[in-house]
């Protein structure tokens, strides 16, 4: 199956009368989330360290656990509004469906003062659950080993210190 990598389109999908085309959307959908039918936390890990170029052995992957929004850093500037729409219209298609959210992927910073869970993957899902006043699933990354390293890749979540929440939407 193809996968729709635009967030317009998922939405359109997701949105669809037509029940193929919704779990087409639902499929793309995950597939942005990286969390495919039979992925684990592990593959989260794998997925994240690669995209920042790490060794997966150097980090320690917590299963998914339930976390407050609020307590949650971003590591971006911004949301994009076709995202949040997104968002929307698979939280609808998933809960109709009984079937249970993605989880998103966080950085635990646990030698810094202030910041410290900073979201890797997940902000615009985490806005989405904190305005429903939900709270959200996250499989958390502990870098062990390579911790200064780690943190010194997430050096602008340092600089802007915002929580995801807060960051404002285009």
């Amino acid at each position: 199956m193809t996968r729709i990598k635009s967030p317009i389109e998922i939405t359109r999908l997701l949105n669809s009368s037509n029940p193929n085309e919704r779990e087409l959307g639902y499929q793309s959908f995950l597939g942005r989330t990286h969390w495919l039918k039979g992925n684990s936390p592990e593959d989260l890990c794998r997925m994240a360290c690669t995209q920042l170029q790490l060794n997966p052995a150097h980090v320690v992957v917590n299963p998914p656990k339930v976390y407050s929004t609020s307590i949650l850093w971003a590591s971006q500037t911004r949301l994009e509004a076709e995202k949040l729409t997104m968002v929307e219209a698979a939280y609808r298609f998933i809960q109709y469906q009984g079937a249970d959210f993605p989880p998103i992927v966080v950085w635990n910073f646990y030698q810094s003062s202030r910041i410290k869970l900073v979201i890797h993957d997940g902000h615009h899902r985490a806005w989405f659950f904190n305005n429903l006043k939900h709270h959200i699933n996250a499989v958390v990354l502990d870098p062990v080993s390579d911790y200064a390293d780690t943190e010194a890749r997430f050096s602008l979540a340092f600089q802007i210190r915002k929580l995801a929440i807060d960051l404002p939407i285009y």
